[in-house]
């Protein structure tokens, strides 16, 4: 006969008891967790939903890595990229569950020197300002609300009077790179005239 508990954070639980990995928030301000059992291969996608939790998808794993990510009905119908940024969300969760490495129970936030922040295409991208007055650097926001530059932005009084990719960038389409211009010059300006920059 086989012992079928086990020792989850101190403490005594059985197999079948689930285990929340963590939570993040969508563009949209959805609130998705999600839950796993240690050696099922198996993690559940829940949104909370007026306060209570609703199954919308699940992932199979093995060794850490998410081998597949399967949406119910209706959030199999969002765009690819939604998917793919609640993938990245999902994949970097059961890795660090399946490494046992622990992750806060909220981002840190992000710095006070960022003027503001804007989503597109399924991310969210944060303008921060530099020690010179002309310049500031567009940078996308991962889950953990740390910040990746993209471009670098020359502006006067907010308006943008030129916008360079960084390195890895270059290839970015010309219309992102106008709506890239066009999100961070509004902050830009509302930053001046709020005397920020």
């Amino acid at each position: 006969m086989t012992d079928q508990r086990l020792r989850v954070d101190g403490r005594t639980g059985n197999r079948t008891e689930f285990e929340v990995l963590g939570e993040w928030e969508t563009v949209r301000g959805n609130r998705l967790s999600l839950k796993a059992r240690r050696k099922t291969g198996y993690a559940s996608v829940w949104l909370d939903y007026l306060g209570k939790p609703v199954k919308i998808g699940y992932a199979l794993h093995a060794g850490g890595v998410v081998r597949e990510v399967r949406w119910g009905v209706p959030w199999n119908e969002q765009t690819p990229a939604w998917k793919s940024q609640q993938r990245g969300h999902i994949a970097s969760l059961i890795a660090d569950w399946h490494a046992e490495v622990q992750r806060p129970a909220q981002p840190t936030p992000l710095p006070a020197s960022v003027a503001g922040v804007f989503d597109l295409d399924g991310f969210r991208f944060a303008v921060e300002p530099t020690s010179a007055p002309e310049h500031a650097v567009l940078c996308v926001v991962n889950s953990e609300n740390g910040l990746t530059p993209v471009a670098d932005l020359l502006h006067e009084a907010g308006r943008i009077c030129g916008l360079v990719t960084r390195p890895g960038w270059k290839g970015t389409p010309d219309e992102r790179r106008r709506r890239w211009r066009r999100e961070s010059e509004a902050i830009l300006i509302r930053a001046a005239e709020n005397g920020s920059r």
